[in-house]
């Protein structure tokens, strides 16, 4: 007896078996293709900044070996700005918590070095104040840069180019001396310094910009009345003698990035005789440039860089960022109130309530 051939309807189905097989085969190798072409091309910041967890490509930074050249000619100091900030005419945002770093720049020496432990001390208390809010927390060391002749504070300048180079999303920078507690861990920099609405609601307008004791050395020279909020790419504060950069933020923009190369010009500012250094530098082009006083904005002293001694308007109270021991060299104090002050960080209780007379 002859097999019974297959119906019309089952050769059709026969035939479409090896095409089903040739074309699934085909769609999978294109989807694996079109995968990897997108994957390969995502750089790895991309996990740094927006993978859940640990990063998968955490930054390494090497701050035991020296660099070998001039600090210019080091490949940070070519640090990327984005299109949004590479207009003078700037821009306004709030930033995310994990687009900032809070830069410690300091080889522990100089007059810090008399208080123990000092460095350690400070970065592990910045560190756990940086994992409460999600900002990051960066050390470099400032022995690693040549930058010839010039005093070693300097050097807090190119660290502030080279946090930019590490952390390609970072927005801003908090440059912070190591001379300094953060007494109020709660303190969220964003909703109190660095968003559009603090910005506008805190800066000084028309505030006289100083160059010694105002009464003796009057500058004739205010912050901007009418500064728009999408130009400040840098926040200071000033004492009752000029600005203090020993805590200081930057903004990832083409305004900074030109700021800290004219600061650095060797022969016009870095190499001279300046007592201030890199502070005198940046109060040299606030006074002479309204350029920069436009994009530099200030705030009152103790929003965010309150001394140790001083009234209302200068001295720690109650609430306040942080303590700047500024000067405790000069009278030996450095040790005594560094400690007063390391047991009262976080505290909650009133010890130095301000009086109403700022």
């Amino acid at each position: 007896m002859l097999p019974s051939l297959p119906s019309m309807g089952n050769m059709q189905a026969l035939q479409m078996l090896p095409r089903r097989g040739i074309l699934l085969a085909v769609s999978t190798v294109t989807v694996f293709i079109v995968l990897f072409q997108f994957y390969g091309d995502v750089p790895v910041e991309y996990y740094r900044n927006y993978a859940p967890g640990e990063a998968m490509a955490p930054m390494a930074t090497s701050n035991d070996t020296p660099q070998p050249a001039y600090f210019k000619g080091q490949p940070e100091w070519d640090w990327t700005i984005p299109e949004h900030a590479r207009s003078m005419n700037g821009y306004a945002r709030t930033p995310q918590n994990r687009d900032i770093v809070v830069l410690t720049a300091s080889d522990g020496g100089g007059h810090n070095s008399a208080i123990p432990n000092v460095l350690e001390r400070v970065l592990d208390d910045r560190q756990k104040y940086c994992a409460r809010h999600g900002y990051t927390n960066l050390w470099l060391n400032t022995s690693r840069y040549d930058i010839g002749d010039a005093h070693r504070t300097w050097s807090k300048i190119p660290a502030v180019a080279e946090a930019f180079y590490l952390h390609p999303n970072a927005e801003w920078v908090w440059l912070i001396d190591t001379d300094i507690i953060i007494m109020t861990p709660d303190y969220d920099l964003v909703k109190e310094l660095l968003s559009p609405k603090a910005l506008q609601a805190g800066l000084l307008r028309g505030a006289p910009i100083l160059d010694g004791t105002l009464a003796e050395n009057p500058t004739y020279i205010n912050t901007t009345e009418d500064f728009r909020v999408e130009e400040i790419d840098i926040l200071i504060t000033q004492d009752h003698q000029s600005v203090n950069t020993g805590s200081t933020f930057f903004r990832r923009s083409a305004f900074t990035r030109w700021t800290l190369e004219m600061m650095t010009d060797y022969t016009m500012l870095m190499g001279q005789e300046h007592g201030g250094a890199e502070q005198d530098a940046l109060k040299h082009l606030m006074l002479e440039h309204r350029l920069v006083r436009d994009h530099v904005g200030i705030y009152s002293q103790r929003k965010f860089n309150a001394y140790v001694q001083g009234g209302d308007n200068m001295g720690y109270r109650d609430g306040d960022l942080l303590v700047h021991f500024a000067g405790c060299w000069v009278g030996g104090k450095c040790q005594e109130w560094f400690e007063e002050y390391w047991g009262k960080k976080g505290h909650k209780d009133v010890w130095k309530p301000a009086t109403g007379n700022a």
